[in-house]
């Protein structure tokens, strides 16, 4: 892992991210208090197109918006058990969206190509719209119900699929 890291930080990675990425690795994987509850808002809408269109594209179903780097261990670990939510979900409507954060777009899509992943990829190399969405570690996972309000959030790795916290979803997506 700290290689990886390391050969981020040499590369386009700005200190500040390259922090965060790491203190994202102390996060306590499988622990539904990673999960975090709020009160429901209206998700941030900035000025990205892509974005906007993804957004209406899936109108009326609830989203978990991923944030990630190919460069970043768990992002990798927890990225399988992301693509299948909709399926341990089925009959909500659960569409997962992901935003490689700091990334090339060839190392994400290498990534997504070797794992065998279909996810949607929006690529925010500026972090823009990380920065928008509140992702202040990755990997960090946003969850919008029905009206595209923000529901929950998970900064850090989750074990998606847990018992608890694919019963937590279940609630949290009615």
């Amino acid at each position: 892992m700290w290689a990886t890291l390391r050969g981020a930080a040499m590369g386009a990675l700005p200190p500040f991210l390259l922090w965060l990425a790491l203190c994202g690795t102390a996060s306590a994987a499988g622990s539904v208090a990673g999960l975090v509850t709020e009160t429901p808002t209206a998700a941030p809408v900035g000025d990205d197109v892509r974005l906007a269109q993804q957004l209406a594209r899936h109108a009326g179903q609830p989203l978990v918006i991923n944030f990630w780097a190919s460069w970043c261990e768990p992002c990798r670990d927890e990225m399988p058990a992301l693509a299948r939510l909709p399926t341990k979900l089925a009959g909500t409507g659960l569409v997962v969206l992901t935003v490689a954060v700091a990334d090339r777009e060839a190392d994400a899509a290498l990534f997504m190509q070797r794992a065998r992943l279909a996810l949607p990829v929006l690529h925010d190399r500026d972090q823009r719209l990380s920065r928008l969405w509140g992702a202040r570690l990755l990997p960090c996972t946003v969850i919008l119900d029905r009206q595209h309000r923000i529901v929950a959030r998970a900064q850090g790795v989750i074990e998606w699929e847990d018992d608890a916290v694919l019963e937590r979803l279940r609630r949290l997506l009615k």
